[in-house]
């Protein structure tokens, strides 16, 4: 399904499962483009577009300072989010919820995410 925009999955889901990264907000200095010359997106640009390729359910993603929060709804996708980067620590209360937890994403996973998505680095 397609991304929402943050209020509106929160207020359509009160029962959801909770994801919180630290990222940086922009590339590495001097890198905006792969070699094909397509714009690369940010570390959470990036992560919202693997969001947009791999999750089935509804699910949001909100840019934060230092990283993003992501909510979904189903189990299936919540066992894909875990398998692809892991629980990197135990469930703290953020905006996303109660019970949010740190995802393993870091900025040294963005060349492999980055590929898996199309763009050649």
């Amino acid at each position: 399904m397609a991304k929402l925009g943050w209020n509106d999955f929160i207020s359509k889901h009160t029962t959801r499962l909770a994801f919180a990264a630290a990222c940086s907000a922009n590339l590495p200095k001097g890198i905006l483009l792969d070699r094909n010359g397509k714009k690369l997106p940010t570390p959470y640009g990036l992560f919202s577009e693997w969001c947009k390729a791999y999750l089935s359910g509804e699910w949001a993603i909100l840019k934060v300072n230092g990283g993003f929060l992501l909510c979904v709804v189903t189990a299936a996708d919540e066992e894909i989010i875990k398998k692809e980067f892991g629980v990197a620590g135990l469930a703290k209360r953020t905006p996303a919820g109660k019970n949010t937890l740190p995802l393993g994403y870091r900025d040294s996973q963005y060349a492999g995410l980055a590929g898996d998505l199309g763009y050649v680095l």
